[in-house]
């Protein structure tokens, strides 16, 4: 089983690839960090990943389109408890949750 180090690594990776793919949905709350993107260019295959805190466990799957929408709809709900601010939209936010990474030692 890998440590939180190496989890916070990986995810930093799968953070990047949701950051360079359209579409894409990335957001961090106190709890974890989260991101959806597609595989590749086909789009026939999505990456779902999560990182949470404060333990460091790292939850990835490639899953099929229907369930990465019906997925993206499931964390949309949970936007009324943790506030919309928390979708990463920007260069700086990007930046700011990949910063959280290295607390995971």
């Amino acid at each position: 089983m890998a440590n939180k180090a190496e989890n916070a690594k990986a995810f930093g990776v799968l953070l990047a690839k949701a950051w360079e793919n359209t579409p894409s949905f990335i957001c961090s709350n106190g709890d974890y960090i989260y991101c959806l993107y597609p595989a590749d260019d086909t789009k026939t295959k999505w990456v779902e990943a999560s990182l949470t805190f404060p333990d460091g466990s790292l939850d990835k799957k490639q899953i099929d389109p229907v369930k990465a929408i019906a997925l993206l709809v499931e964390e949309l709900k949970v936007l009324p408890t943790y506030g919309a601010d928390t979708i990463v939209t920007t260069k700086a936010q990007l930046d700011e949750v990949a910063g959280r990474l290295g607390t995971l030692k």
